[in-house]
């Protein structure tokens, strides 16, 4: 797996944050508790843009999000993120992001290689068994990242070097990078990384994507990762044109016909999207999303950030949404995870149908049978891979039971616990 460990102080309503994420994270806590800041902020070192664009600074991605303002003299983020086998075991480092009351430092693991064989080979006496065994570290990144095998390493750094004609320079060797990627474009081996933040204003996207040219000419205020997200939007509409919503209605669908989205309510019966339910226009953005990124023949390692999926539906229709997004995001029956996704929620029947769904692998290991008649297989979520915190006072609480590989039942209790106690008293008048 990759796990990435996140540090955060003073910084907004952030105080003293320390957490692990894993493939699957999800955050919990009272409103303005600092949920959104975390997930933005993991949005932003997990997407391509950030981690290789140099010119792109933190405070350029914080104005994006609107967090700039957050920023104080004193405010400390880090972000490392590396390959584990498990939580505590690290392989290794692949991204390091440091930003220090007012200094900010990254390292990207690739450029670390690249400089380490350009410094060699510029070497009069270059040794070619060390470059051969940072060119074998540069390539294992993608290679470990996409789940895909070189048939012979030592024989693709012979080819390489073999094309390398002395005196070696460093355009050649820059050449020789670009080469690598493109072969590993074509083959499906090279990873793009982007983060996709779908907000808790997922509604306005249908608007927002039907627009957001016009938007963007006449420089309306609207956040820019609203835009972002719009533009992605718009290309999930003009892809995806069909797709059953059972997990809403078994006879629901959603249908694209011209330039207007439609919901059918049977064979016949259908409504503009604008004129649908809300729950309707709150659901549709994500599955949308996550069925065009289906479509893609790149390779992207898409990391989802999804605010509070719960939005305008009923908790019923919250728990097969759940399932949704973990069959659609994970492959939890395998040991490498090309997706991440990232929620955070106050509803505790989200919380309730994740536990199902952790408690649905570990019973599905003794009896899988039994166990996928209730909950499918493809939905069950691998503890592993999973991690959750509670955000309260500033600071970050995980509330995750080891022993059992589940969220903590008292921290889903005592949402419900304070009505009961209420209930409790005026019945006692």
């Amino acid at each position: 797996m990759q796990i990435s460990r996140l540090i955060v102080k003073n910084f907004g309503p952030l105080k003293d944050i320390d957490i692990l994420v894993p493939d699957f994270l999800c955050l919990i806590g009272k409103q303005a508790t600092g949920k959104s800041t975390i997930a933005k902020l993991i949005a932003i070192f997990e997407d391509e843009n950030f981690r290789n664009v140099k010119e792109k600074s933190i405070k350029d991605e914080l104005e994006k999000y609107g967090m700039l303002n957050f920023l104080q003299n004193n405010s400390i983020i880090h972000f490392y993120k590396g390959v584990s086998l498990k939580k505590e075991i690290s392989i290794g480092t692949n991204f390091h992001f440091e930003y220090n009351e007012g200094e900010e430092f990254r390292l990207n693991f690739k450029d670390i290689f690249k400089n380490k064989i350009k410094k060699l080979y510029l070497n009069d006496k270059f040794n070619k068994e060390e470059i051969k065994k940072y060119f074998e570290g540069l390539i294992f990144i993608d290679l470990y990242a996409s789940k895909k095998v070189h048939p012979n390493i030592a024989e693709f750094y012979n080819l390489i070097d073999s094309s390398l004609v002395e005196p070696i320079v460093e355009e050649d060797l820059d050449k020789i990078f670009t080469m690598i990627e493109e072969v590993f474009e074509e083959n499906g081996i090279l990873v793009k990384y982007d983060s996709q933040y779908i907000p808790s204003e997922r509604n306005f996207l249908h608007i927002i994507a039907e627009n957001t040219l016009g938007l963007i000419n006449n420089n309306v205020q609207i956040p820019k990762h609203l835009l972002e997200i719009g533009q992605e939007y718009e290309k999930a509409l003009n892809v995806v044109n069909e797709v059953p919503l059972s997990l809403i209605d078994k006879k629901f669908k959603y249908k694209r016909e011209g330039k207007i989205s439609y919901v059918y309510h049977d064979k016949i019966k259908k409504i503009n999207l604008l004129q649908s339910a809300s729950g309707l226009q709150s659901i549709l953005p994500i599955i949308l999303l996550i069925e065009y990124a289906k479509t893609l023949k790149d390779n992207y390692y898409f990391n989802y950030v999804i605010e509070e999926p719960e939005l305008n539906i009923y908790p019923e229709t919250q728990s097969e949404l759940m399932k949704y997004l973990v069959q659609n995001v994970f492959d939890f029956q395998e040991s490498f995870q090309k997706k991440k996704m990232i929620i955070t929620t106050h509803s505790p029947y989200i919380l309730a149908s994740i536990n199902n769904m952790l408690l649905a692998f570990r019973k599905g290991q003794e009896k899988p049978k039994e166990t996928s008649k209730i909950i499918k297989k493809k939905s069950w979520i691998n503890p592993e891979f999973f991690n959750a915190y509670e955000l309260k006072n500033g600071k970050s609480f995980r509330i995750m039971n080891d022993k059992i590989g589940q969220i903590k039942g008292n921290i889903i209790d005592k949402v419900t616990d304070g009505f009961s106690d209420e209930f409790d008293k005026l019945l006692s008048l």
